[in-house]
């Protein structure tokens, strides 16, 4: 192989599982699926084994994980909105939060420093995650894309002694094994590093998506690790690109984030 290119970085690995998960983009136009958004078919044929999913909401799954998690520990961060009232002067803050932005650049919450803000670039790299139906995946070896069992539960239900509908929608779920990537666009501080971490411990709290109250967005942490990543590239003779990656994982990093937050006046 020829003389490589390479970078350093930072980055967190979260293996997860979910028995059920239904992280929709919303029903298209004159549709009846809450859909998963479609990145594209590999199986030729137009089968549903075929379809590539974007699992959707991952980000703001976290985004509001550090809110109640703040919230809980009594500490002031940004809200996910930029609004504070609405046109009739009606309040839409909850306390405990200001609007998205408004603490930079005099005093920054420790949320924007992590997430940032139409006004700051975020900290935070969310890589996409990709799944398939497991039908399609036998045997296969892909990086990009995770296998998971993917349907859809559909609803219809008729009126008390008629036949008129008032219920006829389906929602797509998925379940299985998910594995999220945070790539650290900069080196973060041990306190930054602690929210984050505490707030991803306290993600499962919430659930991940849709119908939370009838079960669904139920998710299990197994495995949590921040890595020291060299990623490197070049070509062999017949120009045919090859990339690697080099791992170290940083567990005395993780433990000293974990005790630096909260801290007073964060």
């Amino acid at each position: 192989m020829t003389e490589k290119v390479s970078r350093k970085f930072k980055r967190i690995v979260i293996s997860a599982q979910t028995p059920i998960s239904k992280t929709g983009n919303g029903p298209a136009v004159g549709g009846k699926v809450n859909n998963l958004l479609l990145l594209g078919n590999n199986s030729g044929n137009g089968k549903e084994n075929g379809k590539r999913y974007l699992v959707k909401g991952i980000r703001g799954w976290i985004n509001h994980a550090m809110m109640a998690l703040a919230r809980k520990e009594g500490v002031e961060i940004c809200h996910t909105s930029d609004k504070t009232e609405t046109q009739k002067g009606e309040n839409l803050l909850p306390e405990g939060f200001h609007a998205n932005g408004k603490c930079y650049p005099e005093k920054e919450c420790i949320k924007h420093r992590l997430m940032g803000s139409i006004t700051k670039q975020s900290k935070l790299k969310f890589e996409p995650v990709i799944i398939v139906s497991e039908a399609n995946n036998k045997g296969k070896k892909e990086t990009d894309t995770l296998a998971m069992h993917i349907a859809t539960e559909r609803r219809n239900v008729l009126g008390h002694k008629t036949k008129f509908g008032i219920q006829d929608f389906g929602e797509r779920y998925f379940s299985g094994e998910l594995t999220i990537k945070i790539e650290l666009l900069e080196e973060l501080t041990r306190e930054e590093l602690g929210f984050l971490l505490k707030a991803i411990l306290y993600a499962p709290e919430l659930g991940l998506g849709a119908s939370v109250n009838n079960g669904g967005g139920r998710v299990q942490l197994k495995q949590i690790t921040l890595q020291e990543v060299v990623r490197s590239r070049g070509f062999d003779k017949n120009g045919k690109v090859v990339e690697e990656e080099k791992t170290r994982n940083l567990w005395k990093e993780m433990k000293e984030g974990m005790k630096t937050w909260p801290i007073v006046n964060a």
